[in-house]
């Protein structure tokens, strides 16, 4: 593991329910990445309960502004279901997913985001929801992925959503390791990249999210 805030992770619920998330504690070293995992840690315990993406963020944003105040986090949480035909997922103060429809077209998820976690801010994050299908696929990211010093960050969201969109689901149905590979490689080809990254693509293949 590398010493830094990145982090992500995927588990299931106890009614089926599959959660994914990413996020990204503020600095590097040995005291953020101790905060990664105690985040990481607190969200598995507080997800046991069925709690939705918000609701799990807004527990994580007060724990960790109670356990360390002079740390701030970012991250999105998506929930799947077996049984639903949609996505259900929220953010706080990170890049938006990206998803990609099974037609091919991607969009980027930019509803309002909740402010970073940690902040001294009293805060109810929000739910979101989208339809998605069979041959959907969601992309969680850190900014290292995208943000650039010299462009910001929207042209780099915009190169991963035009990566994600060359796609086939064939494709991402019969490798989707190696997809997230194709992805990376254009994408950190520069010399301008100075953080962290994390990509994690999230395909429902069939009747589930893989």
């Amino acid at each position: 593991m590398n010493i830094g805030g990145d982090w992500y992770d995927a588990f299931r619920q106890r009614d089926g329910g599959l959660i994914t998330v990413i996020g990204d504690v503020t600095g590097h070293g040995l005291h953020a990445a101790v905060m990664m995992s105690q985040l990481r840690t607190a969200l598995r315990a507080y997800a046991v309960d069925g709690d939705s993406p918000g609701r799990l963020l807004t527990r994580l944003h007060r724990f960790l502004h109670h356990l360390q105040p002079d740390l701030y986090a970012t991250a999105v949480i998506a929930r799947f279901h077996p049984d639903e035909p949609t996505l259900t997922w929220a953010a706080a103060g990170h890049p938006p997913p990206v998803l990609r429809l099974p037609d091919g077209t991607v969009r980027t998820l930019d509803a309002k985001p909740g402010a970073m976690l940690g902040i001294p801010l009293t805060q109810e994050i929000s739910d979101h929801t989208e339809h998605v299908e069979p041959g959907s696929t969601l992309a969680l990211y850190t900014d290292g992925l995208v943000e650039r010093r010299a462009q910001g960050i929207d042209p780099g969201i915009a190169r991963l959503a035009t990566a994600l969109g060359g796609f086939r689901s064939a494709e991402l149905d019969a490798d989707l390791e190696g997809s997230a590979d194709r992805i990376l490689h254009p994408l950190l080809s520069d010399s301008e990249r100075d953080d962290d990254v994390c990509l994690l693509l999230c395909h429902l293949q069939g009747d589930a999210a893989s």
